[in-house]
C-alpha cells in the first residue's frame, strides 16, 4: 500500500452533476478503482464538467477519491489560451498537496507533465511518469506539415526532460524507453497496457470447439479501429482491392467510427470477388466486444504509428491470433507463434500474409491457442500489481 498523498494528473475528463456526484467513462472508472486498491490517499487533477447528462457513465463518488482538483477542459485554441493560467494555478495547488505525482505523455492540447516540469524545481514531490501513447509522433510516410513538425519536436524535447528527471518511469513498450532514454534503464519499467480481466479469458476447450464448428475454410478477419488515416484504413482498402483478383476465401469485418466512416461504408458496398467485406457498427467495449471478437480467426491491426494497441491482449484472451503491422508496439507483445507481421503501411505485404493464411486456414487454431497461452496472467489487475511492486521498489515511500 502506498500511504503518501498521491495525485494523478490527467486530461481524461469527469463529470459532476448538480448534487456533486462524480461520473466518468466505465473503463476509466475501472482503472481508478484498481489505483485505489493500493493507494491509500489518492487524488486526481483533471478536467471537470458540470452536467446532469450521465447516461452511459459510471458513478465514482463512492470510490474513496480524497481530492479532486478541477481543471477547465480545452476544446480549441481560444480555450487553450484562456485556460492556460487558470489550469496552471490548479495544478500548482494540487502539487502542494501531493507527495507523489503521476502524469503521462499525452493529452490535448498538451500533457499536464509540461506543467509539472515547470513546477518540479519548486516542490519536493516524487514523480511517476507513464508513457503509453505517441499520437504526436510523426508516423512512417506521414506528410510533414509545419504544425505536425512543431508538435513532434516540442513533445520530444519536453517529454524527454520530464522522463529524465522523473523518479519512476513506466513505459508500455521498449521503443518508448529507448526513444527517450537510450540505453538508460534505471528507475524504469516496461509494463504493457491490458484491460483484460481473468474472467474474460476463454478456455482451450472453447477455442477448439469454435474451430470444430466451422462450416467451411473461409478465413474470418476482424479489423476494429478508429477510422482515421493513422490507423491504416487505406492500407486495408488497398489490400482488399488487390486480393479480389486472387483465389482466396476471406471475410473481413471492419468496425469503428471516425472521420473516414463514410469512406468505409461506401467502400464495403462494392464487390471484391472472393473477398467478402462488411462494416459493423461498434459495440460497447467489454463483454459485448469480446463476444464479437471471439467469432473470428484473426484480428487485423494495420496501425501506422508506434502506439501499442490493447486489442492484441483482447484477441489473445479469446484465442484469436493477430495480423499486425511491423511497429514496435505490436512487435513487443507478439511473437511468430501467435501473430503474422507485415511491413507497416505496405498493402502488398499485407496481401501476402492474407493470401498465405487463406491457403493454410488451419494455422489459425494453433496460433490462437498460442496467443491464449501468452495471455495467461496478463490481466488489468496484474498490470496494476506489477506497477505497485515497481513503485514500492523504486520510490522512497513505505509500501508494506
Amino acid at each position: 500500500m502506498i500511504n503518501e498523498p498521491y495525485i494523478l494528473f490527467t486530461r481524461i475528463p469527469i463529470q459532476k452533476d448538480e448534487s456533486g456526484h462524480l461520473f466518468c467513462d466505465p473503463l476509466w472508472a475501472k482503472d481508478l478503482k484498481l489505483h485505489l486498491e493500493y493507494i491509500d490517499k489518492f487524488g486526481i487533477c483533471c478536467p471537470v464538467e458540470q452536467s446532469n447528462k450521465t447516461e452511459g457513465l459510471k458513478d465514482i463518488t463512492g470510490l474513496g477519491i480524497k481530492w479532486v482538483f478541477e481543471l477547465k477542459r480545452d476544446y480549441g485554441l481560444k480555450s487553450v489560451l484562456q485556460n492556460l493560467l487558470p489550469n496552471f494555478a490548479v495544478v500548482t495547488k494540487a502539487c502542494k498537496k501531493a507527495k507523489i505525482v503521476h502524469s503521462g505523455g499525452a493529452g490535448w492540447a498538451f500533457p499536464l507533465s509540461f506543467y509539472l516540469l515547470l513546477l518540479k524545481p519548486f516542490f519536493s514531490f516524487q514523480w511517476v511518469i507513464v508513457i503509453e501513447s505517441s499520437f504526436w509522433m510523426l508516423g512512417q510516410n506521414e506528410k510533414k506539415t509545419f504544425r505536425n513538425i512543431i508538435e513532434h519536436y516540442v513533445h520530444k524535447i519536453l517529454l524527454t526532460r520530464c522522463v529524465k528527471i522523473a523518479n519512476a518511469r513506466i513505459f508500455t513498450q521498449s521503443f518508448y524507453r529507448e526513444y527517450f532514454l537510450g540505453n538508460e534503464k534505471e528507475r524504469t519499467m516496461i509494463n504493457p497496457a491490458t484491460w483484460v480481466d481473468k474472467d474474460n479469458i476463454v478456455s482451450v476447450e472453447m477455442v477448439n470447439r469454435r474451430f470444430q464448428d466451422r462450416v467451411d475454410d473461409t478465413v474470418h478477419i476482424f479489423c476494429p479501429m478508429r477510422l482515421i488515416k493513422d490507423k491504416g484504413v487505406f492500407v486495408v482498402f488497398d489490400a482488399i482491392e488487390k486480393l479480389q483478383s486472387m483465389e482466396v476465401k476471406v471475410h473481413i469485418t471492419i468496425m469503428g467510427v471516425g472521420e473516414l466512416g463514410d469512406d468505409c461504408r461506401h467502400f464495403v458496398n462494392n464487390d471484391y470477388g472472393n473477398v467478402d467485406v462488411e462494416y459493423q457498427e461498434p459495440v460497447d467495449y467489454g463483454e459485448a466486444f469480446l463476444k464479437v471478437l471471439a467469432r473470428y480467426d484473426f484480428v487485423l491491426i494495420p496501425t501506422l504509428k508506434q502506439e501499442q494497441s490493447r486489442i492484441v491482449f483482447d484477441a489473445f484472451s479469446q484465442g484469436v491470433a493477430v495480423i499486425g503491422s511491423e511497429t514496435s508496439g505490436i512487435m513487443d507483445i507478439t511473437n511468430r507463434d501467435n501473430a503474422f507481421i507485415f511491413k507497416t503501411g505496405d498493402s502488398s505485404s499485407l496481401v501476402e500474409v492474407i493470401n498465405n493464411i487463406s491457403r493454410n486456414p488451419d494455422v489459425a487454431l494453433q496460433m490462437g491457442l498460442s496467443g491464449l497461452k501468452y495471455a495467461a496472467g496478463k490481466t488489468h489487475l496484474q498490470m496494476h500489481q506489477d506497477r505497485l511492486k515497481f513503485l514500492s521498489d523504486t520510490l522512497s515511500t513505505q509500501c508494506p
